[in-house]
């Protein structure tokens, strides 16, 4: 089953959302009818795994189809290297126009996250008073005004033609306290998740909703290719506060997955089967380019993925593409390099290298991943072994370069964002 390809794509990138907190994914309480109808129609993936617990790596993951020791981006003050091919740099190649809008400066153009872009929006302000910047400067709360990038995305449709790729990255999910979220989506099971929940439900209404309002608008919608994702989940356990960039539990790395086109014959698919965000990039560039993405001499690049083609029916399996690395389509990699984890994950299983020793987790008998079975499956925990040596991720980056910003406005940014003390 092939996909008929698209003239635009839109990616919407959903800040630090749990597909478990989707009504589409069996949420009972969530309010989202508009991803719910999104899923109905379109195809969603039911194992999708990020490959980071945080936004920067999990993003340049996501923009470039590779795994994060190969784009550079392994923490916050490393940058995309100019070199490394991205969505939008490729689909440009093919004649889209390109626009970006990243949720705030951690995946911004200090990061090296606008290559490839025609317009990049980086217009950040702090939305609220309350919470000012220590000594000024951006912050992780400066961020683009979603009104206004609604706005300027409308502009910019307007003032050209098709076809087109827009990145929005949509960070008002994040776990920071939102004080103007409305009073109708102030609920949540556990207080000190902030209004999780309900700010999920009102991401919806006003991202979702507003961005399928702008394409019909500009008479684009049944044109377009809509793809929704989260660049990573989220931990959540009563009594704490929501978090994440710690461990690579399932909170964490599990994603939700959309994709969505009007009468799509794919229309109501729902895939089981492991896939990974590095799978994106691939799948619409081959998609779009009609091509295994091979171009001869005077052509676009011919990018080497991480990720394989996503498969598009029950079942199936991600076709790999050039230098996909072992496993492609049936292992995924997911890594916390700054604190030493590193892990492996199949549809069974889950291995993971830690600074304190090796780990190896059933996931089918074992959801909570209590119980370590290292020595009770020694083969399995030697293949994974193999497996992580042959990816070669545990070494250092070929493309790791510094990010342009110093070091104290990093920590500013992070503290913001609630990722330091």
């Amino acid at each position: 089953m092939r996909m008929q390809a698209p003239t635009n794509v839109v990616l919407i990138t959903l800040d630090c959302v749990r597909p478990d907190f989707l009504g589409c994914y069996g949420c009972q309480t969530a309010r989202t009818p508009n991803l719910d109808r999104l899923a109905a129609r379109g195809i969603v993936y039911e194992q999708a795994l990020t490959q980071a617990p945080n936004t920067w790596v999990s993003h340049a993951g996501i923009l470039t189809g590779l795994y994060p020791h190969l784009h550079g981006v392994r923490s916050p003050y490393d940058r995309l290297h100019p070199h490394v091919p991205t969505m939008a740099s490729l689909l440009a190649e093919l004649g889209y126009r390109t626009a970006g809008f990243p949720g705030n400066d951690l995946v911004g153009s200090r990061a090296g996250f606008h290559e490839g872009f025609d317009l990049f929006h980086e217009e950040y302000r702090l939305p609220y008073p309350a919470d000012p910047a220590p000594g000024g400067g951006i912050t992780a709360n400066n961020r683009n005004e979603w009104g206004e990038v609604l706005r300027a995305a409308e502009r910019w449709l307007t003032a050209g033609r098709d076809p087109f790729f827009i990145w929005f990255h949509y960070l008002d999910t994040h776990h920071l306290p939102e004080y103007d979220l409305p009073d109708y989506f102030r609920f949540t099971r556990e207080p000190l998740w902030q209004y999780y929940e309900g700010k999920i439900s009102y991401a919806d209404h006003r991202c979702i909703g507003g961005v399928l309002d702008l394409l019909r608008r500009c008479s684009v919608y049944e044109q377009t290719l809509l793809i929704v994702l989260s660049d990573h989940g989220e931990e959540l356990h009563a009594g704490l506060p929501p978090s994440h960039n710690g461990g690579l539990t399932e909170g964490v790395l599990r994603v939700p997955l959309i994709l969505f086109r009007e009468r799509m014959p794919e229309s109501g698919t729902r895939v089981g089967s492991l896939v990974r965000t590095v799978d994106l990039a691939p799948s619409v560039v081959r998609l779009l380019s009609g091509a295994d993405t091979d171009r001869g001499p005077g052509g676009p690049r011919r990018p080497v993925f991480s990720g394989a083609c996503l498969p598009l029916c029950p079942g199936a399996r991600g076709s790999g593409l050039a230098g996909a690395g072992v496993g492609a389509g049936e292992l995924a990699y997911a890594e916390n390099e700054p604190l030493g984890i590193f892990c492996l994950r199949s549809e069974e299983w889950k291995y993971l290298v830690t600074p304190e020793g090796e780990a190896l987790f059933h996931l089918p008998s074992d959801r909570l991943e209590q119980s370590n079975t290292v020595l009770r499956h020694p083969q399995t925990a030697a293949y994974f072994r193999r497996e992580m040596h042959a990816l070669g991720a545990r070494g250092p980056s070929a493309t790791r370069t510094p990010a342009e910003r110093d070091e104290e406005e990093t920590r500013r940014l992070l503290r913001a964002f609630g990722y330091v003390d």
